[in-house]
């Protein structure tokens, strides 16, 4: 028998303090018992009599009505859960047990009094009519909560579509509590391994996503500095040659020092919401565009799509450009605002799109590139499959949006939907569609919206370049995830695909390229470790196309990206990658990872082929509840024979110090 929230105490509002969980066991004939552990904080009436201090209630009450008549309860516990213990939720006790949430409290609790009584009408943070504001990619919620689920914990978790809401991660976090202590299914039986884990992650999970009230209120989330620096020539062209530092949201990248101070500022008031994050940005510059780069790009950009007496794009694509000193920017990282509605929501601004399993990139949408102003439409939490809701759930995603950077044609936009479902314990997939259109020489007309979504044509070379009948640059991907049954709470495999003209991914594997990943998120004889391994591809498992087949098209050449930057994995054009990672774990804010990754371009793309290795270290320190260290340091070889003469190295590392107060209230 599922037990729901009462949402008043799991707020605090009434007689509780939200500060534990209710532990409790099921049973649906009377001489069993309910057992519940709480702490409890008296209301400022009785502190007068107890002095104020935090007192365990013990006790032992009698129901004489409701469907479980003469169920016994057991009230007791104690408050030794730590520094930063689980947050409770009462019983619906009127739902379960026939009782008015008043009538049980002046029943039981004799010190509940009139001012207690007092209703309020204010919906739960949790309720699907309250609004909320995402998660960013790169906070540490992620692969705390992802952790949780692969060790088993959360089993209506769903990746494929990202970010998540606050009130998603929230309940991710409570899903895994009732699993933990047997609440959730009675036929889950965990290891020593995983509890033990689980209790070093949930705490300061719990704590991070805690919310002041259902109030209207505008909250500072964080407010950071960072500070980067390459020592060495860095690679920052990664359309054509590679990234030294890649999922950085499209930051400053090059040679020399970078300076980033920002801030990020979130506001709920009952449906809506809102986000902005800035940061000011000091550039270390940009290196110049040689002729001989320039002749290079269109070599690889331009002429292969060249056709006989064809219209073309300009004989230089990119330019020759001088050198750009460094120089200070003031750029929102994500500004937006929604409505939520039904476990749904309707969001307009700058928002970032992560879609896939996968921890070095999605094939389509990831973290490497600047976010998009979109136009989103998103479910925010998994929905029972219609007609069947034993079976499992569904998610989806879509977006119209706009790009921006680009040099073939200039001012193109984009659309995207993306559906997700989650077949019970062990399975995860999901299908994409997105596409390219419009920009300059393409008409923005409904005929040619209807054309881009429903044509059956094709892209290809009976098209030339500005072509207005073009109906765009269509993608297709599938991704799906699994936890290995009999391995289910130790190893999970996932894969992304990317599909260019091809409606379905796997209808045509080999001309799709592919990005698996398998991942252990507890090492034999050593549970704080954990290890990851992915391997993405640009390059079509049936032949070698170079450069002219993935992330780019005969109209949009530089569709894939965004101010520049690679909007979906960083592997580049015509290359293969493979990435390692291993970890370990002394909280979720508090862990080491050490990685290894390695790039090789084709020889049918750039001359000479390419090899790029880094050797890197990530390590996050929670100095205190509100206040966190990150360091990343990098080690990069890399040989371009066509970019670079010989072997080069560089040296890489970042500090950033962050701030995530929880009492600052901008706005109320």
């Amino acid at each position: 028998m599922a037990l729901e929230p009462w949402d008043s105490l799991s707020r605090g509002r009434n007689i509780l303090s939200a500060r534990h969980r209710w532990f409790y066991a099921t049973g649906l004939q009377a001489k069993d018992l309910l057992a519940l552990r709480m702490e409890v904080v008296f209301p400022p009436g009785c502190r007068k009599v107890i002095g104020g201090r935090r007192w365990v209630l013990l006790a032992c009450l009698f129901i004489p009505c409701g469907p479980m008549v003469g169920q016994s309860l057991m009230l007791g516990g104690d408050s030794n859960f730590g520094p930063s213990p689980y947050r409770w939720t009462g019983l619906n006790l009127s739902e379960h047990y026939g009782l008015r949430r008043e009538s049980w409290a002046t029943q039981f609790l004799p010190w509940y009094t009139a001012a207690s009584r007092s209703p309020d009408t204010r919906p739960s943070m949790d309720d699907d009519r309250t609004g909320s504001t995402n998660v960013p990619m790169d906070s540490w919620i992620y692969p705390a909560l992802e952790r949780l689920g692969d060790m088993g914990l959360i089993s209506s978790q769903s990746v494929s579509i990202r970010p998540w809401t606050r009130q998603e991660c929230r309940r991710q976090v409570r899903e895994a509590e009732d699993t933990l202590h047997g609440f959730a299914s009675l036929d889950i039986d965990l290891e020593d391994g995983v509890k033990a884990e689980a209790e070093r992650l949930l705490p300061e999970l719990e704590y991070a996503l805690q919310e002041p009230d259902g109030s209207p209120a505008a909250v500072l989330e964080s407010a950071y500095g960072r500070f980067g620096t390459i020592a060495g020539p860095a690679l920052t062209d990664g359309f054509h040659f590679g990234q030294t530092w890649t999922n950085d949201f499209g930051r400053p990248l090059g040679r020399g020092s970078s300076v980033i101070a920002g801030y990020s500022v979130r506001a709920v008031a009952g449906r809506y919401f809102f986000y902005a994050r800035q940061e000011m940005q000091k550039t270390p510059g940009e290196p110049a565009i040689t002729e001989a780069e320039s002749s290079l790009f269109n070599q690889l950009d331009n002429i292969p799509f060249q056709l006989p007496g064809a219209a073309s794009p300009p004989a230089a694509i990119i330019p020759p450009s001088p050198a750009q000193a460094a120089s200070v920017r003031q750029r929102p990282i994500e500004l937006y605002a929604g409505m939520a509605f039904a476990g749904t929501a309707v969001s307009f601004g700058k928002q970032e799109i992560f879609w896939g399993p996968t921890t070095m990139g999605p094939l389509s949408f990831s973290s490497n590139a600047e976010p998009t102003y979109n136009l989103r439409l998103i479910s925010t939490r998994p929905h029972p499959l219609p007609f069947f809701p034993e079976a499992g759930s569904y998610r989806f995603d879509i977006v119209f949006g706009k790009l921006s950077g680009h040099h073939a044609p200039v001012r193109p936009y984009f659309n995207g939907q993306k559906l997700e479902l989650t077949f019970g314990r062990y399975l995860e997939m999901s299908y994409t569609r997105w596409s390219i259109l419009w920009g300059v020489g393409h008409p923005m007309t409904p005929g040619s919206l209807a054309r881009n979504l429903f044509s059956e044509s094709s892209t290809g070379s009976n098209f030339q370049y500005g072509d207005r009948s073009d109906p765009g640059d269509r993608k297709s991907g599938f991704d799906f995830r699994l936890h290995v049954p009999g391995l289910a709470r130790l190893v999970t495999m996932y894969a992304d695909s990317y599909a260019d003209d091809e409606p379905i991914p796997i209808d045509a594997p080999r001309r799709v390229v592919w990005h698996p990943g398998i991942y252990v998120a507890r090492l034999p004889w050593l549970n704080h470790a954990d290890l990851r391994f992915e391997m993405a591809s640009s390059e079509e498992l049936s032949r070698d196309e170079g450069g002219t087949r993935v992330y780019i098209n005969n109209q949009y050449r530089d569709g894939n990206t965004n101010k520049g930057f690679l909007l979906g994995n960083a592997v580049g054009r015509d290359a293969r990658s493979f990435e390692g990672r291993t970890g370990y774990w002394i909280s979720a804010r508090t862990r080491v990872e050490l990685g290894y990754r390695q790039t090789k371009g084709g020889l049918s793309f750039l001359p000479g082929g390419s090899t790029i290795s880094d050797g890197f270290v990530t390590a996050s320190y929670a100095v205190r509840k509100d206040w966190s260290v990150d360091v990343f340091a990098q080690r990069e070889r890399f040989l371009i024979p066509s970019y670079m003469p010989g072997a080069q190295e560089n040296t890489s590392a970042r500090l950033q110090i962050t701030w995530t107060p929880k009492k600052v209230t901008v706005a109320r």
